[in-house]
């Protein structure tokens, strides 16, 4: 419906941000609400394979997503109160371009709640009373109870995801703004089950953005492909209706939201058992962070507290603002960098080579940040006439994102650490202080090995990073030069630029590209993941990998991810004593997956047989069988425990 609309809308030469306006007030008066006998919350998309001929998805109406809606306003105040906040501005501002803002933002509001109220009807319809009579008023007023909050939200969060955006809206820190409501919920006489249940309703709605789609893969001909949505929950903060959340999600038990937790030494002990009671069952649903490095961190760059204090995922393991920011990323090919670097130059020590690295380094870095201020690059002609309307600063400053937001989150992830380190320990060991030229060892790299069995062999017997070794401290230097690179980097007052050790994908998708490295490493292979040793190389057990992991700067960084594979279920008290010895030691981020070798195996071969088998990718879940086999392999080659 959406793709038919905008494929036969006339389309003005100079577009501005009025005729976005129009065209989005045009596509929900025009699509269709459907609503299920067994929706607990309606709202929804039709779906339908694309027209013949069609081109999926239009980019006539799009925007950026990638942020945490600042979804207590839109409770607090509703879509009407925000309104009258922006009218109030702009009167104050008093400029055309102010006007217009205010005028953009009437289209869309109202918009919205001509949707909302069809949606009304077609719940009443249904049957679904509750549903009809909480669209009679959000969100365009405030909400009311916890039920009619929530209903809010969702119909929010699916027009931003799926008419109006991209993908990756984040719910924030839920049980806090939702606290209140949650109250009024239990005055009106409901139980905590019930409203577990009601919150798992809730949760299963997000399961219908993104479907049974992979994110690199089985994508859906639409602007928000296979968007992750996340739920945030501070264990200093923590209250019942956190745990109730908790619960939710055992019994929703699908990939999405994922649940990333934020625990800091002020959580309780109570509520920690909850959190790892709950990864022993939902497992690769669910992932920790620790508070004290990230906020140290925000501390660090100068925000007020009230941000460091909050600090926030949006989507994978990627940095973020919570309501203040649309979060940008760039991937630093490093592993690329490091190859160009070694074969361009020659080198009689690894300080030397580092110093020429971290100047590359530094070099790819500043082009990415002036390349985003770029006013006419893609990113700031993004649609912003719903985003605008539910983060900070844009409505006092009557301005659209990236100029109407007091900061950018700017993540720059770093891949490949362990590879890295591990040539970088070949390098010294073999050739700096070894008896291999440097030239005949950049001869053995360009050549794949292929003859140089001598070097090979020298090489391969070094010990790797992830065995709690001295071989993890190169990995420590090269991680620790990285993060200088980066930090060096002129930037703006308002961009918060945040390194991370973190791959995603790329360390696979970029394994033809980068030649064979000195670990031993040979083209075409995938680098080592996130902050992973590489596949294999851990070999003395968990702790030992966890210790060596620990020595990463961490302190100096925002987010990133580690992801742990079990064999078999673990105990909660056993997950619990292992991540906060982790968090203790420096650790900043664990998440896990339990999965059996041959039922992965099966599954590729019958995936008929595993419709709901779930995997941990990176900073959330994928189902098994939707995912390509390049990536099937990869899950297969890390290391169980």
């Amino acid at each position: 419906e959406k793709e038919r609309y905008l494929a036969v809308v006339s389309e003005a030469d100079n577009k501005d941000f009025g005729y976005y306006a129009r065209l989005f007030a045009g596509l929900l008066d025009t699509v269709s609400v459907p609503v299920d006998e067994n929706d607990i919350f309606v709202g929804r998309v039709l779906e339908a394979a694309p027209d013949e001929g069609m081109e999926c998805p239009s980019r006539k109406l799009f925007a950026k997503g990638h942020l945490i809606p600042d979804y207590e306003r839109l409770l607090t105040k509703g879509y009407k109160g925000i309104l009258d906040d922006i009218n109030e501005s702009a009167k104050s501002i008093g400029t055309e371009e102010a006007a217009g803002y205010a005028e953009n933002a009437k289209t869309v509001i109202e918009a919205i709640r001509r949707y909302a109220l069809r949606y009304s009807e077609a719940a009443r319809a249904a049957g679904n009373q509750r549903a009809a009579d909480a669209l009679l008023k959000v969100p365009y007023e405030p909400a009311y109870d916890l039920y009619s909050a929530l209903q809010g939200i969702w119909l929010v969060h699916m027009i931003s995801s799926c008419y109006a955006g991209a993908r990756d809206y984040a719910f924030g820190y839920i049980d806090e703004y939702l606290y209140p409501y949650y109250l009024t919920e239990k005055e009106q006489g409901a139980d905590d089950r019930q409203i577990a249940y009601m919150l798992a309703g809730f949760f299963l709605k997000t399961n219908e953005i993104c479907g049974r789609t992979a994110h690199n893969y089985k994508e859906k001909p639409v602007l928000c492909k296979s968007s992750k949505q996340y739920v945030l929950l501070d264990g200093g903060r923590a209250n019942r209706l956190s745990e109730l959340i908790l619960d939710a999600a055992v019994i929703n038990s699908m990939p999405q939201p994922q649940m990333t937790v934020v625990l800091s030494e002020s959580s309780s002990e109570a509520f920690k058992d909850k959190v790892f009671d709950t990864m022993a069952k939902v497992t690769d649903k669910l992932h920790v962070y620790n508070k004290e490095l990230m906020s140290g961190f925000l501390n660090g760059r100068g925000l007020p507290t009230q941000i460091s204090e909050r600090p926030a995922v949006s989507a994978c393991c990627t940095f973020d603002i919570a309501t203040h920011a649309c979060r940008e990323e760039f991937y630093l090919p490093t592993a690329q960098i490091f190859c160009d670097t070694l074969f361009n130059n020659s080198f009689s020590s690894k300080e030397e080579l580092l110093t020429k690295y971290g100047k590359a380094v530094g070099k790819a870095c500043r082009e990415y940040l002036e390349e985003s201020r770029d006013p006419d690059r893609e990113w700031t002609r993004m649609v912003f006439v719903l985003d605008c309307l539910l983060l900070s600063t844009c409505n006092e400053l009557c301005e659209y994102p990236p100029y109407g937001l007091k900061y950018r989150a700017k993540n720059i992830f770093l891949s490949g650490i362990a590879t890295l380190g591990d040539s970088l320990q070949a390098l010294d060991k073999v050739v700096f202080n070894g008896d291999i030229p440097y030239e005949r060892f950049i001869d053995a790299l360009k050549a794949d090995f292929v003859g140089y069995d001598d070097i090979y062999s020298q090489i391969m017997s070094l010990d790797r990073f992830g065995n709690d070794t001295d071989a993890d401290s190169y990995t420590s230097e090269i991680a620790n030069a990285l993060v200088t690179a980066v930090e060096n980097t002129p930037h703006a007052d308002n961009e918060i630029v945040a390194p991370s050790f973190y791959s995603l994908e790329r360390n696979n998708v970029w394994a033809s590209e980068i030649p064979a490295t000195p670990d031993g490493r040979r083209r075409g292979t995938p680098i080592s993941e996130n902050q992973s040793p590489t596949y294999g190389a851990d070999k003395k057990g968990l702790t030992a990998l966890l210790s060596s992991v620990a020595k990463l700067p961490f302190e100096r960084t925002a987010a990133g991810g580690l992801n742990l594979t079990f064999s078999s279920p673990q105990r909660a008290d056993i997950l619990k004593a292992l991540i906060t010895a982790y968090f203790k030691m420096g650790g900043i981020h664990v998440g896990i997956t339990v999965l059996d070798r041959n039922v992965l195996l099966d599954a590729m071969e019958h995936p008929e047989k595993y419709p709901t088998l779930t995997v941990r990718l990176y900073g959330f879940s994928e189902y098994f069988i939707s995912l390509p086999e390049w990536q099937q392999l990869a899950v297969l080659e890390r290391t169980e425990y």
